[in-house]
């Protein structure tokens, strides 16, 4: 007899569909489809994208006290310096502050605080020939735009790397010629209040003017403080537009303002 075997196994190839195919080969493309011009382009190689490296903002400046005794005219942009002759400006030690060195192109320095101020007068501050103070920094900034640090909002900064702001520019020119050693600063266009609907002595800039609310509300109450303290530092501090509202400095005539020498 012959003995009996067990029957092998019969193995069955499970039968290939497309789906299987797909996972082990990938997707079938036929030439010419829009699949396969798919394919192509996602094997082409990708080139990495230079990037230029953004600008750094410049080390923070240090104000020498080259005016030590001296006498510094801050020019503001109240309406009370229309008709002004520039000219009894000429050999003073002068501040411009935003607008006005338009007015007076032969001022020392230039002041401003906004930074649209730059965006604005970029052309005409790049050629300006005096220094160029600001506290805030801007891409678009010259080489020779000296970048200070924004300090306290009310009082004086004694650090000469720093200035305090008061909420505008008027409040941290004084700052600012606080630390040429200025003995005397004598404020003009400080007219702190819109005058006969006039808010500035030139057409003003790209924006609604200051009102006399803000004027009243948030600039003017800090300049007590700042008015105290310039007086322990043995600095004196005229305002020399009669008609301002900002009263905690002494008056006097602009006449006799530009008599100092």
């Amino acid at each position: 007899m012959i003995p009996n075997r067990k029957p092998k196994p019969i193995k069955v190839k499970p039968a290939q569909t497309q789906e299987s195919r797909i996972a082990r080969s990938g997707p079938i493309v036929r030439p010419g489809t829009r699949a396969s011009q798919a394919v192509r382009i996602e094997q082409r190689p990708i080139t990495p994208v230079k990037r230029e490296e953004a600008a750094k903002p410049p080390q923070v400046y240090s104000v020498p006290p080259k005016w030590k005794g001296e006498t510094c005219y801050i020019i503001g942009g109240g309406p009370s310096l229309i008709g002004i002759d520039w000219n009894r400006l000429a050999g003073r030690k002068t501040i411009a502050i935003n607008k006005a060195f338009l007015s007076y192109p032969n001022a020392d320095m230039l002041y401003w605080t906004d930074s649209r101020f730059y965006s604005w007068h970029k052309s005409e501050i790049d050629t300006f020939g005096g220094e160029k103070y600001t506290l805030r920094w801007n891409q678009q900034h010259k080489g020779d735009i000296k970048l200070l640090t924004k300090g306290v909002r009310f009082g004086l900064e004694t650090r000469r790397d720093t200035l305090a702001h008061g909420n505008n520019s008027g409040y941290a020119a004084i700052n600012l010629a606080y630390h040429t050693g200025v003995k005397r600063i004598i404020l003009l266009g400080y007219d702190m209040g819109n005058q006969g609907g006039k808010s500035h002595f030139h057409e003003g800039y790209p924006t609604r003017p200051t009102s006399d609310d803000v004027y009243e509300k948030q600039f003017i109450p800090g300049f007590k403080i700042l008015s105290d303290l310039l007086k322990q530092q043995g600095v004196e501090v005229w305002n020399a537009c009669q008609s301002s509202r900002l009263t905690v400095f002494p008056k006097m005539s602009l006449e006799r303002a530009l008599s100092f020498s």
